[in-house]
């Protein structure tokens, strides 16, 4: 007889492991509250531009956990690929070209021509002083090898240790720090002083080993889109417009699903993408060891991005990479501070601009531009006045670099931690779900077993190493082949 299973949610995670799972023989029902798929790594059309609900690229795209699944069910997954894939300026001295490859010769010119123009400054001496005082010349050598290959074993010695300390053992570059710092908060959605040295290795050497840093064809979507599509072939059933309302627990075990239009879903197993803090609470703390619950309430979550969706009128943004983010000229371990105050404002905002039709025209009409500017910040809902005067202060700083931007616009609309909570209900604005700081990654990441017999969560918050959304895939991956 098969199982019959329940997956609440359909982000990359939860729509992965529920075609996995559907392909491997079981029933699967997947609920998900919205009226449409994908969650925070969604699409939408947007007066004749089609604009992704967060602001998205993906670290190792084809190469990673998205494509590995996609290829596995049988699925088409169109990745596009630039190299240069970002263009950072560190100084007035201009832009700097960030290539996939590091060791390549593209690579290697850009980063002497840089060095050579004052582009890019690493205080070379102080660098090299500071990292044979760590670990000795050959030492130094190992490390540099193990850092390459970020074996598990590297990267768990590292899980414990920030960003920041990690860094310091190499070098006490203020431009170094600033950029790792940004670097941090792009990929892991946290501060360098207080996220994980160990997942920040992991992210970043699996973005330079594999080059295929990318976005999927027709935006974000594409990613949840072709896991649904494998799904539903497979005979899965959707329901879209039906949130969880509560997991049925009895005995110590699940049998099913309580949905918002009053229908039960009976279940042997239930898969929860909704997070921890948000299963725990359908499920009913009571159906927990209170230790347990206490755990999850402790767990901290992960920072979160605000941004501006600009349409422009003609192409006015040329570079030669799809995505722009200029390093602020303060102090390093003060570019994220205002996040953590509650009346806080950035002085000199860290940007994040991915220029989604520079990467696929077809996103918009023929010759017009989609920009997308982020701005950090907390992952409080309740801060709607303060979000508004951030982005404000951002857009001033992106209309400083490109003044064509704000001439040729032909529209603009902003995403706050709002827009964020409305789609996932989960009362915070996090882009990420779990913080990925030490204490909550490796060996120290919450099991995707949960203490109910048949419960499981995915995404984010259980189980796996990465960027955001791939992060979440190969939870999918983990927990499909746990449960079968």
């Amino acid at each position: 007889m098969q199982k019959k299973v329940v997956v609440i949610g359909t982000g990359p995670g939860g729509s992965a492991c529920a075609a996995l799972l559907q392909g491997r023989g079981m029933d699967v029902t997947i609920l998900e509250q919205n009226r449409f798929i994908g969650g925070r790594c969604s699409t939408f059309e947007e007066n004749g531009f089609m604009v992704d609900t967060g602001v998205h690229m993906f670290a190792t795209g084809p190469s990673g956990p998205h494509g590995q699944v996609a290829r596995e069910l049988g699925v088409a997954q169109p990745w596009l690929v630039s190299n240069p894939s970002e263009s950072m300026w560190m100084n007035d001295n201009g832009v700097f070209y960030l290539y996939q490859k590091y060791t390549s010769f593209s690579a290697l010119r850009e980063l002497a021509v840089a060095g050579i123009t004052g582009r890019q400054r690493i205080d070379i001496l102080n660098t090299l002083r500071r990292s044979v005082n760590s670990f000795g010349v050959a030492g130094l050598l190992k490390e540099i090898a193990w850092m390459r290959r970020a074996s598990p074993a590297f990267v768990e010695k590292y899980d414990e240790v920030t960003v920041r300390e990690f860094l310091y053992q190499f070098t006490e570059d203020s431009g170094v720090h600033r950029a790792m710092n940004c670097l941090s908060m792009l990929l892991l959605v946290v501060p360098y002083d207080k996220s994980s040295a160990g997942e920040f290795i992991c992210a970043v050497s699996g973005i330079f080993r594999h080059g295929t840093l990318g976005v999927p064809r027709g935006g974000a979507i594409g990613v949840p889109r072709s896991f649904l599509r494998a799904f539903t072939r497979d005979g899965g059933r959707l329901v879209l417009g039906v949130a969880a309302k509560e997991i049925v627990v009895e005995g110590g075990r699940v049998t099913g699903v309580v949905g918002s239009d009053g229908e039960t879903y009976a279940a042997d197993v239930v898969v929860s993408n909704a997070g921890l803090h948000r299963t725990v609470e359908i499920a009913g703390e009571d159906s927990f060891p209170a230790e347990y619950v206490e755990y999850v309430k402790g767990l901290k979550l992960s920072y979160s991005w605000l941004a501006t969706k600009l349409a422009l009128e003609r192409r006015v943004v040329d570079l030669k990479a799809p995505s722009f983010f200029p390093i602020p000229q303060v102090e390093p371990d003060e570019i994220f501070a205002y996040c953590d105050d509650s009346d806080g404002l950035p002085e000199d905002p860290f940007l994040f601009v991915p220029m989604p039709t520079e990467w696929d025209p077809t996103l918009a009409a023929v010759g017009r531009q989609l920009i997308i500017m982020g701005v950090p910040t907390s992952n409080e809902v309740d801060q709607e006045e303060r979000s508004q005067k951030m982005l404000d202060i951002g857009e001033k700083k992106l209309f400083s670099f490109f003044p064509r931007i704000e001439r040729n616009l032909l529209w603009k609309s902003r995403i706050t931690n709002k827009d964020t909570n409305r789609i996932t209900r989960k009362g915070k604005g996090d882009c990420i779900g779990l913080a990925q700081i030490p204490g909550q990654v490796g060996s120290r990441k919450p099991h995707p077993k949960l203490p109910v017999e048949g419960l499981w969560a995915v995404g984010c918050d259980a189980g796996a190493r990465g960027v955001g959304t791939e992060q979440a895939t190969a939870s999918a991956m983990l927990v499909s082949s746990l449960i079968t």
